[in-house]
C-alpha cells in the first residue's frame, strides 16, 4: 500500500472532482441481459426471454453507458485484477506489484479506499484496501463476514468509524437471512441488498462526518454469479430483478452527495439452454457473448448521459475511472485505453527535485506554478497539444521539456538520465556572452602559438 505524497494542484480551467466514488461490480452479471439493444442467446442459439429491468434501464440512459465492453478472462480473479490494473493478462499477482491499481495511484492523492466484497476478496485485493468487509466463507447460507483493517491506516478516526459501520452491519445480516429460507429466492436477494445498504451507510457517514475526504468503495455483488451457477437461467434473471429493485437507494445517496457512480461486473454469464444451469469460465462458455460483456455505466459530474457504441475492453475501465476522479493514469501495466466520457484530461508531472513547471500552448505560458516537484494539472482541453518544461530549481541553466498530446489522462517523470529530446538549455545573454569570450581566448591562443612554432 503506497502512502500519499504532497502535491500542487494546478487548474487550467474549471472542472468539478467528485467528493469521491462507489465502484459495483455485479459479479457474474452480463450487460445483453440488461441492455435492450442486445439479445442474449443459449449456447444453442435460442433468443433468451428477458424481462424489462427498469432501474437498471434508467441508469443505463440517464449516464454514460458503454454497449461493448469485453472482458479478456472470465472469471472472478482475474476480472476483478483486470477491472483495476488496466491489464488484459493481469491476475492476483498483478495487483500485488506497487502502483498497478487505481488504489495505488488514488492513495497517493490522498483518498482513502475502502471495500464491501461479498466476492472478488483474493488477499491481494483485500491488501489494496484500508478497511474491507468481505465473506471468508463465500457463503449465502452460512455467511462469516470478516472486517480487514490496514496497519496504515490504525490511528485514523475515519477508517476506525468506517470499520465500526461494517461490524455493525456484519452482525445484522445473519438476522437478516434467518427471516427467509435456505437457497430461497429472497435470501439471495437479501445477500445482495446487504451490500448495497451497507454501502449507503458509509457514503452518508463520509458526506456528513468527513466531507473534505476523498475515497473509492468498491462494492461487489455476489449473489447473481452463485444464482448462475446454482438457480438456472430464471432464478439468475429473477436474482438482476432484485438487484434491480434495491439498487436505486444507493444510487440516489452518491447523486445527493456528489459521489462518482460506477456499475460494472468482472464477467457475465452463459447458459446452454433455458432450463440450463449457467457457466462462464470453462471453454464451453467463456467464448460466449453472455459471458464477455458486461456492463459499464457511469453517473458524475462533467460526464454527460450519452452511449458509446464503440467496443472497448475491460482493461479501459481503470484509466477510465482515474479520469472520472481527475487523477493521472499512472498505472504500471495498463494496456487500457481512456474512455472519452469527458471533454478534458488530467496531467501530473514530475521533476527530480524542487522546481518551476510551465505549461504551454500555441506558444504561450498559459500555467506556471513552482516550490514542488510534484504537480498536478487539471482541466486540460483534450483537443489540444501542450508542451511541459521543467526548470530545477537548483541547476537554472536547462529545462526538461515534453511534448503532450492529452488524449488521456498521463504523467510525466523527468529525472537527470532523461534523454536528450527531454532536456533544452536556456540560452541567456551571460551564457551567450561567456561562450563567445571563451571561443576569442581559444583562437588568440592558437594564432599564438601557430606564431611561436614559424619563427622557431
Amino acid at each position: 500500500m503506497n502512502y500519499a505524497v504532497a502535491y500542487t494542484e494546478v487548474m487550467v480551467s474549471p472542472v468539478h472532482t467528485p467528493a469521491g466514488m462507489v465502484i459495483v461490480i455485479v459479479d457474474g452479471l452480463g450487460a445483453p441481459y440488461i441492455y435492450p439493444e442486445h439479445t442474449p442467446y443459449s449456447l444453442a442459439g435460442e433468443p433468451l426471454e428477458v424481462p424489462p429491468f427498469y432501474n437498471l434501464s434508467l441508469l443505463a440512459a440517464s449516464g454514460a453507458k458503454v454497449s461493448v465492453v469485453r472482458a479478456p478472462q472470465t472469471y472472478t480473479e482475474a476480472g476483478h485484477s483486470v477491472l483495476v490494473t488496466g491489464d488484459p493478462k493481469a491476475l492476483s499477482d498483478t495487483v500485488k506489484i506497487p502502483m498497478s491499481t487505481i488504489y495505488d495511484v488514488a492513495h497517493d492523492y490522498d483518498y482513502l479506499v475502502f471495500g464491501i466484497m461479498e466476492k472478488g476478496d483474493f488477499s491481494s485485493m483485500s491488501d489494496e484496501h484500508d478497511v474491507m468487509v468481505h465473506d471468508v466463507s463465500n457463503s449465502m447460507n452460512n455467511p462469516n463476514m470478516k472486517v480487514e483493517f490496514s496497519s496504515a491506516v490504525s490511528d485514523n478516526i475515519i477508517c476506525i468509524n468506517v470499520k465500526k459501520i461494517m461490524e455493525e452491519q456484519s452482525l445484522m445480516l445473519p438476522l437478516q437471512l434467518q427471516k427467509s429460507k435456505q437457497a430461497s429466492q429472497e435470501r439471495y436477494d437479501t445477500y445482495n441488498r446487504w451490500a448495497l445498504v451497507t454501502a449507503s451507510e458509509i457514503v452518508e457517514y463520509m458526506s456528513k462526518e468527513a466531507p473534505s475526504q476523498k475515497y473509492i468503495l468498491t462494492v461487489n455483488i455476489g449473489a447473481i454469479d452463485a444464482a448462475g451457477h446454482y438457480r438456472k437461467y430464471s432464478g439468475y434473471i429473477n436474482t438482476i430483478h432484485g438487484l434491480d429493485k434495491d439498487i436505486m437507494p444507493l444510487y440516489l445517496t452518491c447523486l445527493e452527495h456528489n459521489i462518482a457512480f460506477v456499475f460494472t461486473a468482472d464477467h457475465g454469464m452463459g447458459f446452454t439452454s433455458s432450463n440450463s444451469k449457467g457457466g462462464h469460465q470453462s471453454d464451453t462458455y467463456a467464448i460466449m457473448n453472455e459471458s464477455q460483456m458486461i456492463p459499464f455505466i457511469v453517473h458524475a459530474q462533467d460526464v454527460s448521459a450519452n452511449v458509446f457504441y464503440e467496443e472497448y475492453g475491460q482493461e479501459d475501465i481503470a484509466p477510465t475511472i482515474l479520469g472520472i476522479l481527475n487523477l493521472p493514469n499512472g498505472l504500471k501495466y495498463s494496456q487500457g485505453t481512456q474512455i472519452p466520457l469527458k471533454k478534458y484530461t488530467t496531467l501530473a508531472v514530475r521533476g527530480p527535485s524542487t522546481g518551476t513547471v510551465e505549461l504551454w500552448t500555441n506558444g504561450n505560458i498559459i500555467q506556471t506554478a513552482s516550490n514542488d516537484n510534484n504537480y498536478l494539472f487539471v482541466g486540460l482541453d483534450n483537443e489540444k497539444n501542450y508542451t511541459v518544461k521543467y526548470i530545477v530549481e537548483d541547476n537554472k541553466s536547462y529545462i526538461f521539456q515534453k511534448e503532450i498530446e492529452p488524449a488521456s489522462n498521463q504523467v510525466v517523470v523527468f529525472n537527470m538520465n532523461a534523454s536528450v529530446s527531454d532536456k533544452s538549455y536556456y540560452w541567456k545573454p551571460r551564457y551567450i556572452v561567456g561562450a563567445i569570450v571563451i571561443i576569442l581566448i581559444n583562437i588568440v591562443g592558437l594564432l599564438y602559438i601557430n606564431r611561436t612554432l614559424k619563427k622557431q
